[in-house]
């Protein structure tokens, strides 16, 4: 009897464990977290931007400032001498970034949040142009595009031309999603603090980024499109001053510091291994021009000595030679050490400045392209590329003979150039559209005669998407890095 009851006791305890069970649910889920992506697009966002644009900062110090030639290298200089190779560091990330941005924009559509939706359009403008400008046919319409129902292992390579038809498309969307008159606000926005008028001028003066570079292969369509967003304000406003530029500005500490620093942990001996290239120092001398003291730091040797100066390096010596070059490190002018220690606001990331808009407008009156004034749109623009940086303007500079505008397009190029100075591959490109300034040229060593113009394709390409990258290859040229990209030819 006793022992039965115990065998009672204990089958009711375990019924009630499995009822206990069957209504009672642990959760381990902290309500204070962002669980769905779909229901905070804002980290997406943020993630979007800090990705892509931390890419363009690492590659324009360590690869576009040498192919524009604001920098040149003392050590290890293969670079410097055209061994470019794939890049394939540079192409994963900018394709991680457009893989982000179109998840964004697939949310915001589905939510019909129209403000994220727009962003997400101008980011991928802004990155898209970057990939096919230094790859040529690249991978864009069904990048990205992959679902689970729908696999797409090998993406077309689409043209350059189908590209840049997409990139204005995309702009010409975003602006009109902007131009509502109650938007919703988006948060997560680390470029312009969720401002959206700032996104809607961005847009606009990308698009005349992205006109002005079909100027030889296209004219016509760029006029047209220039003279579309230019004749109207109203509904195509555009940057207006240096408060409305694309940029990232940095804080103090990590993990939000500039990548390029001391805070970041970028070593001091890889910054020392850059050094300011003649070839802008020249353009900057030619013009007495203050910002040569700005980027540069007089040489070690000439301070030491009691009198500092600038001195450029050479770009394009094999190595050895180049270490000694003008008697060595301690004869070569460093980058602004500011920029390594990180002076507040010193050195930010720059996606695009009013200055060149206003130079962009310049060429554009030059041309004959827009009702305008190409002296008065280039003063703007030389104005605002050097108080960027905070420093003074000098009272003559916009009516001395060497730096006032010559009505040439050499001379708006010039600026252009000086404007662009460390901004992704920006400096460089625009010296492949036009070939100025025309002292950007192959360094003694170089291994090839010829400036080059392009990136060739990750070599897992040739792996992974053979056939698309072929009839890439079959369209464009060989894959080297001389092949001219279709804007070029």
């Amino acid at each position: 009897m006793k022992k039965m009851f115990k065998h009672s006791v204990l089958l009711i305890g375990l019924l009630l464990a499995v009822s206990a069970c069957d209504s009672f649910e642990v959760s381990n889920e902290n309500p204070d977290v962002a669980l769905s992506i779909e229901n905070n697009p804002e980290l997406l966002l943020t993630n979007i931007q800090r990705s892509a644009v931390n890419n363009m900062v690492g590659s324009a110090w360590s690869e576009g400032n040498l192919m524009a030639q604001y920098g040149a290298r003392i050590v290890f200089t293969e670079f410097d001498l055209f061994n470019w190779g794939d890049q394939s560091g540079t192409w994963n990330g900018l394709y991680l970034s457009i893989r982000d941005a179109r998840e964004l924009q697939a949310i915001a559509s589905q939510k019909a949040h129209v403000s994220y939706e727009a962003v997400s359009l101008i980011m991928q403008a802004w990155i898209g142009q970057i990939l096919t400008d230094m790859w040529g046919d690249v991978p864009f319409s069904e990048a990205a595009a992959a679902t689970a129902e729908e696999p797409v292992f090998t993406p077309a390579y689409d043209t350059q031309e189908a590209i840049y038809n997409q990139l204005l498309e995309n702009l010409e969307k975003a602006n009109t999603l902007l131009s509502a008159a109650y938007l919703p606000n988006i948060k997560g926005d680390i470029i312009f603090n969720g401002n959206l008028d700032k996104w809607r001028r961005f847009a606009n003066s990308l698009h005349l980024r992205v006109a002005m570079r079909l100027s030889k292969v296209k004219p016509t369509t760029a006029q047209a499109e220039i003279t579309k967003v230019f004749g109207n304000a109203a509904q195509y406003p555009i940057m207006a001053s240096n408060s409305d530029n694309a940029v990232l500005k940095y804080l103090s500490a990590r993990p939000n510091a500039h990548p390029i620093t001391e805070e970041s942990t970028y070593r001091s001996g890889s910054y020392n291994e850059y050094r300011i290239s003649e070839t802008v120092e020249g353009v900057l001398r030619s013009f007495n021009d203050p910002r040569l003291a700005f980027w540069a730091d007089p040489t070690a040797n000439s301070v030491a000595a009691g009198s500092p100066e600038i001195s450029g390096m050479q770009n394009g010596i094999v190595d050895g030679p180049a270490y000694e070059y003008k008697g060595g490190d301690a004869f070569l002018s460093k980058f602004n050490s500011d920029f390594f220690f990180f002076a507040p606001n010193r050195n930010e990331a720059r996606l695009m400045q009013y200055a060149e808009v206003a130079f962009i407008l310049s060429e554009a009156a030059f041309r004959g392209w827009i009702a305008a004034d190409a002296t008065q749109w280039y003063n703007r623009g030389v104005e605002a590329a050097i108080t960027y940086w905070g420093i003074p303007m000098p009272g003559d500079y916009l009516t001395a003979q060497e730096s006032a505008f010559n009505n040439t397009l050499e001379r708006i190029m010039q600026q252009k150039y000086l404007a662009l100075f460390y901004t992704d591959f920006q400096g460089f490109i625009e010296f492949r559209r036009t070939g100025f300034p025309t002292t950007i040229q192959p360094g003694p060593d170089a291994f090839y005669s010829t400036y080059p113009s392009r990136f060739e394709y990750p070599s897992k390409e040739e792996a992974l998407n053979a056939e698309s990258r072929q009839a890439a290859i079959s369209r464009q040229g060989p894959d080297e890095i001389t092949t001219k990209v279709w804007w070029e030819k």
